[in-house]
């Protein structure tokens, strides 16, 4: 029996894949929990949690569950503020998308990565 060291062979980017499909996922279903935790008016999920998933990278998972359950669509700040950080990711991904198609040159690359020092693997060519 083979077990679990086929697991090991897999390559870190779809490691990385998997987590974000995991936590888009768990941020969908507790926008979903906190949707019936309300209607039940029982005890609720604190808004930085759900700011924070999104924030570290659930945020696809968190607009498909203010959608899908209209949950905290009109509520403000909260609303704006997962607004800003889809816009964060979604600049995030075009200078990573950028950045991979070689649309900037080496200086541009470097001088963000220098702004952002963990991004700096992502971001050099």
């Amino acid at each position: 029996m083979q077990g679990f060291s086929g697991l090991l062979d897999v390559a870190p980017q779809t490691w990385a894949v998997i987590a974000y499909l995991a936590l888009n996922g768990l941020t969908f279903l507790l926008f979903g929990w906190d949707k019936l935790r309300a209607i039940l008016k029982k005890r609720r999920t604190p808004e930085f949690r759900l700011l924070f998933l999104a924030f570290i990278g659930g945020s696809v998972g968190a607009k498909a569950g203010q959608k899908v359950f209209t949950h905290k669509t009109t509520k403000q700040p909260f609303a704006r503020r997962l607004n800003r950080i889809c816009a964060f990711h979604l600049v995030l991904l075009a200078l990573w998308g950028l950045a991979s198609f070689g649309a900037f040159g080496p200086a541009p690359i470097r001088a963000i990565a220098d702004l952002v020092p963990d991004l700096r693997p992502f971001l050099t060519p």
